[in-house]
C-alpha cells in the first residue's frame, strides 16, 4: 500500500516537468494515457468532479475497477485508501478523481499534466476581482488560503514555507513556478506569500500597498514555491 511519505517523495520529481516542458492537456494521445484501479472499501465508487478539489460539484460516480486517465494535476490534498495525496486524475470525457483511491502502482504521477487547472484558476480569479484592494494588508497568509477556499490552515507564510521545506516539497529560488503555486519570500519574520499566474508573474498583498501584480521576484529574499499543502 502507497503511504503519504511515498507520495510526497515521488512529486518531487514528476513535478519539475512543469518548468521544463510543455503541458499536455486532457486530449491526450491514448499513448500516453494510464491505467489504474479504483478501489474503496465501500465499494461506491468516487465521485468524479468538475474541478481538482472537493468543493467542485460532482458530475458522476466512477465504479470501484479499472479506469483510464489520460492527464493528472495537483489540487487539494485528500486522505483515502491509498493515502494522502495532491493528484487528481483526469478521466477522458467525465472530469477529476482524486488519486488517493486509484492503484496506479506509482505513488506518483503515471500520465502527463493536463494542461488545465480549474483549482488554481479559481484562486488567480480571487485575488484579480480583488485587485488594488487594501482588505488583507499584513494578512498574506490569510488571503493565499482564501484564494483557495480555506482558512486558518498556517499562522503565516513562513509557516506554510517551512512546512513546504519540511515534506521536500520547496522549490527553492525557482522563478517559474506554474500556475496555482504559493511563491514565497522571507521578508519579515511572518515571511509573505503570493500565487502564481504561470507566465513569471504573482498576485500578493502588499503590492504598492494592496493586492497587486508584478513579475517575480520583485520583493527581496525570494525563496521559491510550493503547491498548497490544503
Amino acid at each position: 500500500m502507497r503511504t503519504a511519505l511515498m507520495r510526497i517523495t515521488a512529486r518531487l520529481t514528476a513535478v519539475t516537468l512543469l518548468s521544463g516542458a510543455a503541458l499536455v492537456g486532457a486530449g491526450a494521445l491514448p499513448a500516453s494515457a494510464a491505467t489504474g484501479t479504483v478501489d474503496t472499501d465501500s465499494n461506491t465508487g468516487v465521485a468524479i468532479r468538475s474541478g481538482n478539489a472537493t468543493s467542485f460539484g460532482s458530475v458522476g460516480t466512477q465504479p470501484d475497477g479499472p479506469v483510464e486517465i489520460d492527464c493528472q494535476i495537483y489540487g487539494e490534498p485528500v486522505t483515502g485508501k491509498f493515502g494522502r495525496s495532491l493528484i487528481w486524475d483526469h478521466v477522458p470525457g467525465k472530469g477529476f478523481i482524486t488519486d488517493a483511491y486509484v492503484n496506479t502502482g506509482s505513488s506518483g504521477l503515471v500520465a502527463p499534466l493536463c494542461t488545465n487547472n480549474p483549482r488554481a484558476d479559481k484562486a488567480v480569479a480571487w485575488y484579480a476581482a480583488r485587485n488594488g484592494s487594501t482588505a488583507f494588508q499584513g494578512y498574506c497568509e490569510m488571503a493565499a488560503e482564501n484564494s483557495y477556499g480555506k482558512t486558518g490552515i498556517w499562522a503565516s507564510a513562513i509557516a506554510d514555507w517551512n512546512d513546504a521545506v519540511a515534506r521536500g516539497a520547496a522549490h527553492r529560488g525557482d522563478l517559474n513556478p506554474p500556475k496555482g503555486a504559493l511563491v514565497f519570500w522571507n521578508i519579515s519574520a511572518y515571511g509573505h506569500v503570493g500565487v502564481a499566474k504561470g507566465d513569471g508573474t504573482f498576485w500578493a498583498t502588499s503590492v504598492s500597498g494592496a493586492i497587486g501584480t508584478r513579475a517575480l521576484p520583485y520583493f527581496s529574499n525570494y525563496l521559491g514555491w510550493a503547491w498548497p499543502n490544503f
